[in-house]
């Protein structure tokens, strides 16, 4: 059974654990140990304990922007200047409690899992698992989700249009910080690749691709080599009053249905003020 769960069905080796310690397994109808060996023609039923939510999880009438959803997972469109989840200084108007809320109304016993988590002030695409199996497959192999990001920068690149260009550089959080990260030897391994999307006199606009998944990535990576985010001042980006927020959104979110293991895809266009960023 445990080939089985492991190799066929995705399951991590966490969510494994998980089911044989809180999981009803059947075989055929009848409750099988873990260690049951299958047949050929077997039905393998695992019945999953009902959620835990943390405490700090209590719904909220948060608008929530839902591109997609299934019986898996759940696709939305994240604004800026909201937070994902609850935080010490901000502990309220969350995603995270809007999805709680959103549950709790439509009688869904399910917690948040996160798949794709985006900055506070980073707009766009972001994928929810609606349950521990979904976010198992979705998040056991890199590969089962791809992003890409549009990033306004402040300053004329020298690259033409539809040229690409790649950052690999370690990062690391900043020392004496807990919020601000920085390239350094020392740091963890990231790559990032971008192409020219657009040039303007003052700013350029670049498609972005992650080939590792490091906190403030696409931040740090274009500030590392001169052009920031537009109105990203942790950074070195310009405080700009018609921008309130960094320039980066997920304009596309690529994924393997953990289900059904179909490829679907989606997009989001950028915050229509950035026109004026030329």
């Amino acid at each position: 059974m445990k080939a089985f769960l492991r190799n066929r069905a995705n399951f991590s080796a966490q969510l494994y654990k998980h089911v044989k310690r809180e999981a009803v397994i059947q075989v055929n109808g009848v409750s099988a140990p873990h260690w049951k060996y299958l047949q050929k023609g077997d039905r393998l039923s695992i019945i999953f304990p009902k959620e835990e939510r943390g405490s700090v999880l209590v719904g909220e009438p948060v608008s929530l922007s839902i591109i997609y959803e299934d019986e898996d997972i759940i696709v939305l469109h994240k604004p800026s200047g909201i937070e994902v989840s609850p935080r010490p200084n901000h502990p309220f108007g969350s995603l995270a409690q809007g999805l709680i809320y959103y549950y709790d109304t439509k009688g869904l016993p399910y917690t948040v899992h996160i798949v794709t988590r985006l900055d506070r002030y980073t707009s766009g695409l972001m994928l929810v698992a609606k349950h521990k199996y979904s976010h198992s497959v979705l998040t056991a192999n890199r590969k089962e989700v791809e992003r890409k990001y549009t990033a306004l920068l402040e300053g004329r690149m020298k690259l033409k249009q539809g040229e690409k260009g790649t950052v690999e550089a370690a990062i690391r959080r900043k020392t004496n910080s807990i919020i601000e990260r920085e390239v350094h030897p020392e740091g963890k391994h990231a790559v990032t690749e971008y192409k020219i999307l657009q040039k303007g006199r003052r700013y350029t606009r670049v498609e972005c691709k992650l080939h590792t998944g490091r906190t403030h990535q696409i931040r740090v990576h274009m500030a590392s080599v001169g052009y920031p985010l537009a109105g990203d001042t942790l950074y070195g980006g310009e405080e700009t009053a018609a921008l309130d927020h960094q320039g980066l959104h997920c304009h596309e979110l690529t994924l393997r249905h953990p289900w059904t293991r179909k490829w679907i895809r989606f997009t989001s266009d950028p915050p229509s003020t950035w026109k004026k960023y030329k």
